[in-house]
């Protein structure tokens, strides 16, 4: 249950953080396409694996236009996720999204991500 809550709110304070600069300025759809860059660690990688590719409904939800997954190439369990969005909403609301929360869990994230979310300029 712990866990849980500390997952929520790092991805919803790094969220935060990260747009919070953006606030009075030209809207997200003014700056072009956005990018959400996500890090986390994992159990394993190739359980991880399963659940993100079985989260693809939650991305098409999101709006997600492109999906990159990386490595640490010293720790192939630390992730380095980038998702492609065509607003600064959608990118919010994809990292706000219950189910996401979710299925980090069941794929064996073991700690707090970071998350950065940048618009193009």
């Amino acid at each position: 249950m712990e866990k849980r809550n500390v997952m929520k709110a790092a991805v919803g304070a790094a969220a935060a953080l990260a747009v919070s600069g953006l606030a009075g300025k030209a809207s997200a759809a003014a700056m072009g396409p956005v990018l959400a860059v996500v890090s986390h660690p994992v159990k394993d990688y190739a359980a991880w694996r399963v659940v993100y590719d079985g989260a693809e409904p939650i991305r098409q939800k999101a709006g997600v236009t492109g999906a990159e997954v990386f490595h640490d190439p010293k720790d192939p369990n630390m992730m380095v996720i980038i998702h492609r969005f065509p607003s600064l909403e959608a990118a919010q609301a994809f990292l706000g999204d219950p189910g996401l929360k979710a299925a980090m869990e069941k794929g064996g994230v073991t700690a707090a991500p970071t998350a950065i979310i940048a618009v193009a300029v």
